[in-house]
């Protein structure tokens, strides 16, 4: 049996976006060259069980879930409370899962940003598209250099390849529902 590498490569990948990193910092945070990430993500090279250990913990996943594999189901249905709490590299913004972790041609979820957002956050962009609507408070999203306010009702599209980043200035969490499209 041949190991899955070109599978674990795409997971990695997926992971890593899904994350909002780029595979330099992803690199940087596993201690490893981004030419190796960007080989094992191309399915070029079978990483070694040292390198998986890593990239899951600089992932902040386990190191099974490389291998996971999606249900081949048409349809997937995630109960109230069953959804997958994810944090990012920044520590005031969550994200609950509500679509499958991996396979699919976009990913839905629950964000939460807390309150005080640093203007210096990075820009980040990514092939694909990204929408939502704020359920609760505000964001102050940058999309190009052109600053838009979201409020409570609101909702917002753009291009992902365009550098983005988003912010809450105000004194309560700012909750949405977010949909982002990504290639694999």
């Amino acid at each position: 049996m041949e190991f899955p590498k070109e599978e674990v490569g795409k997971r990695i990948r997926y992971l890593r976006r899904l994350q909002g990193l780029t595979s330099e910092e992803l690199a940087k945070l596993a201690g490893i060259s981004q030419s190796m990430i960007s080989q094992i993500e191309r399915g070029q090279v079978s990483p070694s069980l040292e390198t998986l250990w890593k990239l899951s913990h600089s992932l902040k996943v386990p190191v099974f879930s490389f291998f996971e594999t999606e249900a081949s189901d048409a349809v997937t249905i995630f109960r109230a409370g069953e959804a997958q709490l994810i944090k990012r590299v920044r520590p005031n913004v969550s994200y609950e899962l509500l679509s499958p972790s991996s396979g699919k041609q976009m990913s839905f979820f629950k964000m939460n940003v807390s309150p005080g957002e640093d203007l210096n956050a990075p820009f980040m962009y990514h092939a694909g598209e990204e929408c939502g609507i704020m359920l609760s408070g505000s964001l102050r999203i940058e999309v190009e250099n052109e600053v838009h306010m979201v409020h409570e009702g609101d909702s917002i599209y753009f291009d992902s390849s365009l550098p983005h980043r988003f912010m809450n200035l105000g004194d309560k969490d700012a909750v949405a529902i977010w949909v982002m499209t990504h290639t694999f």
